[in-house]
């Protein structure tokens, strides 16, 4: 068993494959620090959620569904924004110190091997339908069967928010 382990997402939006992840990273480490990637970006097609509205989002849907949040942390990780600069160094200078990364993205296994932090991929869940441009897809089609694609709980508050006008608005 793992101490710490760090899985980086842009959860835009959060769904049940995101949730077979943690499970997945928590039956192998004592703690579990969620990465929210590209944090500086947010009112886009490919990144429609702020970091905040991530974080609640995650936290919410964690506690509904029974995670020990004592175990697990969140932190905003942002994107490169020039070529010299080091994404898994920017990584380790904004999380607590990990044992093991978990992640099935070729550029994330690539940048953080290289700064010498072990990466293990996650089987994945249901990939056909567990995937976040698909799920956006979907609600820019008003094909409300996006809704059983996420946890109850991220379905309320991305209601909360207006989620699918802001969406509409940001692509058209």
């Amino acid at each position: 068993m793992y101490r710490r382990a760090l899985l980086v997402g842009r959860f835009q939006p959060l769904h049940w494959g995101h949730i077979h992840c943690f499970k997945y990273a928590l039956e192998k480490a004592s703690e579990l620090v969620i990465g929210i990637g590209s944090s500086q970006h947010y009112n886009t097609e490919r990144n429609p959620l702020s970091t905040a509205e991530r974080y609640e989002m995650i936290v919410r849907a964690l506690r509904r569904e029974g995670f020990p949040m004592e175990r697990i942390s969140i932190v905003p990780i942002p994107d490169t924004e020039k070529p010299e600069e080091d994404w898994g160094m920017i990584v380790l200078e904004r999380v607590p110190r990990i044992d093991i990364a978990f992640s099935n993205d070729p550029e994330t296994v690539r940048d953080l091997s290289k700064v010498g932090v072990h990466v293990e991929g996650i089987p994945f869940h249901k990939r056909e339908l567990y995937e976040a441009t698909k799920i956006r897809k979907k609600i820019l089609q008003g094909d409300s069967s996006w809704r059983s694609l996420v946890p109850e709980e991220v379905a309320r508050f991305l209601d909360e928010i207006k989620f699918e006008e802001r969406l509409r608005s940001i692509v058209t």
